[in-house]
């Protein structure tokens, strides 16, 4: 992950963004809390799909974290 994609998913708290992990897996996440001190840096969040009126609605029903080493990117989403 480079300082730009951290810097971005520090800004997403509470928004919406497409994150991709290392193996490739790319999914839209809603970020809840990103801890990047310590020993375990990583992120908390929603994995999201979009609703039928434009909103997004959470896949699951509880919140998920990864580890910083293991996301590739960070992407905004295109309007």
């Amino acid at each position: 992950m480079t300082s730009e994609d951290l810097a971005l998913l520090k800004s997403s708290i509470d928004g919406v963004v497409t994150l991709e992990t290392v193996e490739g897996e790319q999914f839209l996440a809603q970020i809840l809390f990103v801890f990047d001190d310590g020993d375990t840096p990583d992120v908390f969040y929603l994995k999201v799909e979009p609703g039928p009126d434009g909103n997004f609605v959470p896949i699951g029903s509880g919140g998920r974290s990864t580890l910083l080493a293991d996301i590739a990117a960070v992407h905004r989403l295109e309007s």
